[in-house]
């Protein structure tokens, strides 16, 4: 196999801009953003830059990255409290902290609160890539959660009221005969709604039906 260079890999990226996971760097200090977004670039990420919290929130408006390098000590609105607002707005969005002041008990509640790291200005270039490729595959994990979510929603969404119904009786484990005498019918009835929810939902067991509904969140 040839191996490529940095600079075709490069080029290959800015051919395929869109399929670049995109990272966001937030920093009110206009050097340390050109350095961090150079620095960032160099490994063929996407990478836009903000002065502040207020032009990120707009910007995510339009878009969404996939990871954040944010500044402590932002204006008006600090990256702590960006950080907290994204969450309440359901954005989880995974977040490296950078920051020049160096405060202990910031650093701490940062990654109690699930930050990916938190470095000190001068960045270290090592330590910024490790942090970021770790906030990529977070993102990655959480980004599959959903959309297995999303497609087992998107299969209950097919089942008429009775099926569902059927379908929940099922998955506690109860007996056909058990669910019919419940539902006031027959156990024959039952085992039709019970195959017409295998072949739905694609389910190969009452084990595959559990599992759907668990992702679906439908199910305690």
């Amino acid at each position: 196999m040839h191996a490529f260079t940095r600079s075709a890999a490069l080029d290959s990226a800015d051919a395929d801009a869109d399929e670049r996971p995109l990272v966001w760097v937030v920093d009110d200090d206009a050097s340390v953003r050109t350095a961090l977004a150079r620095l960032l670039r160099t490994t063929a990420l996407a990478v836009e830059t903000f002065g502040s919290g207020r032009e990120l929130l707009e910007r995510l408006a339009e878009a969404r990255p996939r990871c954040l390098v944010l500044d402590l000590a932002l204006p008006e609105l600090t990256g702590l409290e960006l950080f907290h607002l994204l969450h309440e707005r359901g954005e989880p969005i995974p977040v490296v902290f950078v920051s020049g002041e160096g405060g202990v008990g910031s650093s701490v509640q940062a990654m109690k609160e699930g930050a990916i790291d938190f470095l000190e200005k001068p960045v270290d270039a090592d330590a910024l890539l490790s942090a970021v490729v770790r906030a990529l595959a977070r993102e990655a994990e959480w980004r599959q959660t959903r959309n297995q979510i999303d497609q087992a929603s998107g299969l209950l969404a097919s089942l008429t009221p009775r099926e569902r119904e059927v379908l929940f009786h099922v998955a506690s484990g109860k007996s056909n005969k058990r669910i019919a005498t419940e539902l006031g019918t027959s156990e024959k009835t039952i085992k039709v709604h019970r195959g017409r929810v295998m072949h739905k939902l694609g389910a190969g067991s009452v084990v595959d039906l559990v599992h759907l509904t668990e992702r679906a969140g439908v199910l305690a």
